[in-house]
């Protein structure tokens, strides 16, 4: 039995990854900004560091529901049932927790890719493994920066509440959102303000390396204005989250 003895993400996170590069055919792509494992297009492990401010950093394996309520049961310190996926059995397991057995989740890894992998491949050798994965970050002081000069914005406005996970700070009146600052959301390497607007098409078509279209709530009528550039014209930026409070203060 092997336990974590570095809990660091980056740590965890190569840890699950040369448990995945042992089986042939893996691979490894961003999935709605999280490192994806698959073979040939289909997934049998996720990582996820810190989902959603939840606190954990974790490797969502593909398995049964049987297998899903058995290991729930049976330590529910290191096993949940993840979000989105578990509906159809896959398995949550904490990589964190001084508890976690990574021989056992090696087993539950090779049951995975075994459930997706082509037949061609189940008794073949894995081939060398590549290097590892490089992601994009942020610079720290710039979020810092931008994150001092948001917050003054938007404590002067009356009735602001500001709620604050890893990628995401929010910022709301009478529960509504009207703004949200974004660190490398979905590892994406940009440090944006989002706020609501009725002109974002034509700011993203005006200006598409300042403004763009952010993901899901994009669609909802916001834009986002990257705050990670070496001059920030944060006076227009104070003007456009002031607009969102008004519309979400309404």
């Amino acid at each position: 039995m092997t336990h974590a003895t570095d809990t660091h993400p980056d740590a965890l996170l190569a840890r699950l990854r040369a448990i995945c590069f042992d089986f042939a055919g893996t691979e490894e792509k961003l999935s709605h900004g999280a490192p994806f494992f698959h073979v040939r297009g289909k997934g049998f492990v996720n990582f996820a560091g810190n989902h959603h401010g939840e606190g954990r950093t974790s490797a969502w394996c593909k398995a049964t529901l049987d297998a899903q309520r058995r290991l729930t049961a049976s330590n529910p310190d290191v096993y949940f049932v993840p979000p989105y996926v578990g509906v159809k059995g896959w398995i949550g397991v904490r990589l964190d927790h001084p508890s976690t057995d990574f021989e056992a989740l090696a087993i539950l890894v090779e049951e995975a890719w075994r459930s997706v992998a082509p037949k061609s491949l189940l008794n073949a050798l894995p081939d060398a493994p590549p290097e590892p994965a490089v992601y994009p970050t942020t610079d720290p002081e710039v979020v810092r920066v931008a994150l001092e000069n948001l917050t003054a914005i938007c404590e002067a406005l009356p009735h602001t509440v500001i709620e604050r996970t890893t990628a995401q700070v929010t910022f709301r009146v009478a529960k509504r959102p009207y703004a949200y600052l974004l660190d490398n959301h979905h590892r994406d390497g940009i440090v944006a303000v989002c706020v609501r607007s009725d002109d974002a098409d034509a700011l993203i078509a005006e200006a598409p390396k300042r403004f763009y279209r952010p993901p899901y709530i994009g669609a909802k009528g916001w834009v986002a204005m990257r705050v990670d550039a070496k001059k920030v014209a944060w006076t227009d930026v104070a003007r456009r989250v002031t607009e969102s409070y008004t519309r979400s203060a309404g």
